[in-house]
């Protein structure tokens, strides 16, 4: 949710060298094999947005002055969704145009080398195109916006940037906020915006995905907040349909128990927005272009924020968007940033790994490039969440609550916890609750979700 447009000002024009790729390690059956960190990794195929769709936010610093892109993608990130700046690309308008792409260039260069495909969120609207940083585009200036855009995508969509989603700005349902005034109150304007980008998009490259800017849709302003409640409803009521191929939203833990009525967490808001896109006789994938939760936090919210509450929510907010068929997901953030009131990060502002980094790494492994194969029931409130690779099934599993059972056909499996650590469990040893050698493994889950595989 947060951003700083003078950081990014700043770091983006930073005459910074690429960052050198980092080898990735592959995660064996043995469990072996140690990459940053000293924690197992695991490597496939990117790209395929089906199996392989979990990423990272990244500023554009922490790919152009930061080790956090290398970092991410041996942690088993593919995606990373990071920022174009029209303003920074092409500040002042010429004929022809004249664009500055080195700084983008260099961003784009160095997720690559990390590893990561790359979802450009459009945002910077150049000073002389609009008065806001996402907002509506001055009419007489739409043609230069669609010029920026069908020359943005045929640059980058092609080698070796091969950018293939783009998502129109950042929570355009903001009504006031770092980004400034975007489309809160005035959703009825996003559509032509979102038309413009649309065409322009797909006539530089018909295979482009377009994205419906990721809303938050949720801390309205009604409550509050900074987000116009009836920013969706105004957008699809004046004909934004045609004009996205997917709708891309927000989600974190601190407004759940809105939709856990439609549904377990990010699920229940997933099935939420399908309801509101059937009601306008719509259909279409959905992204989850921001999911985090803080590990600090302001005492002036009121909230609780600690590293062992974060890194218990990444597995299972990670497996129920799986679940929910959402592609890609997005986690934010990579790196806490000192300016910002809330951190976010995976790794601490120096670098270092919070607890919640070895949670999303050790998750990865089941996650990316296993297709999700429906749940299996435990005894008590909690879940069991299957995803098949082929040779081997991995299992998500926690309690909601309080503790619970899960039984699993199996005569050995391997238990991975959320920092890493593993251990081999036999049909009928102590980890088994029936005591019993019968093909039967029963173990007992608690609110610290495990990774079980059994091959």
């Amino acid at each position: 949710m947060g951003f700083s447009p003078a950081r990014l000002l700043t770091l983006l024009i930073l005459p910074i060298s690429l960052l050198a790729m980092l080898l990735l390690l592959v995660w064996d059956e043995s469990g072996e094999g140690v990459g940053d960190f000293g924690k197992p990794v695991f490597q496939s195929e990117p790209g395929d947005l089906d199996a392989n769709n979990i990423g990272v936010y990244l500023y554009p610093e922490d790919d152009i002055i930061s080790p956090a892109a290398s970092i991410m993608g041996r942690a088993g990130a593919k995606w990373t969704r990071t920022w174009i700046n029209w303003h920074l690309i092409e500040p002042q308008l010429t004929d022809p145009p004249t664009y500055d792409w080195e700084a983008t260039d260099r961003m784009l260069l160095s997720a690559r080398q990390a590893g990561l495909d790359p979802i450009f969120l459009l945002g910077g609207n150049a000073g002389w195109a609009s008065d806001s940083f996402c907002g509506p585009i001055f009419p007489e200036y739409e043609d230069e916006f669609q010029r920026f855009l069908r020359d943005a995508v045929a640059r980058y969509s092609a080698p070796p940037y091969n950018v293939r989603l783009w998502e129109i700005y950042n929570e355009p349902d903001s009504v006031f906020g770092p980004q400034g005034y975007c489309f809160g109150t005035r959703g009825e304007l996003y559509p032509q915006s979102l038309k413009l980008a649309y065409e322009a998009i797909k006539r530089a490259d018909p295979a482009v995905i377009v994205l419906f800017g990721g809303i938050s849709y949720d801390f309205f302003t009604n409550e509050g907040g900074r987000f116009d409640p009836d920013f969706l409803d105004a957008a699809l009521a004046n004909g934004a349909g045609p004009f996205f191929d997917v709708l891309a939203f927000h989600y974190y833990p601190a407004f759940e128990e809105r939709w856990n009525a439609f549904g377990p967490g990010v699920a229940g808001k997933a099935e939420y927005l399908r309801q509101e896109l059937a009601r306008y006789r719509l259909e279409k994938p959905l992204a989850l272009t921001e999911i985090g939760r803080p590990t600090r936090g302001p005492d002036s919210d009121g909230l609780v924020y600690d590293e062992i509450s974060t890194a218990r929510f990444v597995a299972p907010a990670l497996s129920l968007a799986r679940m929910a068929k959402i592609s890609p997901i997005i986690w934010f953030t990579s790196v806490d940033k000192p300016a910002e009131p809330y951190d976010y990060g995976l790794l601490d502002s120096d670098y270092q790994p919070e607890p919640s980094y070895f949670a999303f790494r050790s998750v990865n492994q089941a996650l990316q490039g296993g297709r999700y194969m429906g749940q299996i029931p435990v005894a008590g409130e909690g879940f069991a969440l299957g995803f098949d690779h082929g040779d081997r099934v991995a299992y998500v599993a926690w309690a909601d609550a309080s503790e619970t059972e899960l039984e699993l056909a199996a005569e050995r499996l391997r238990l991975v916890k959320i920092d890493g650590q593993q251990r081999l469990v036999l049909d009928g040893d102590s980890d088994d609750l029936d005591g019993t050698a019968n093909g039967r493994i029963r173990l007992r889950l608690t609110i610290d979700p495990v990774i079980l595989w059994l091959s």
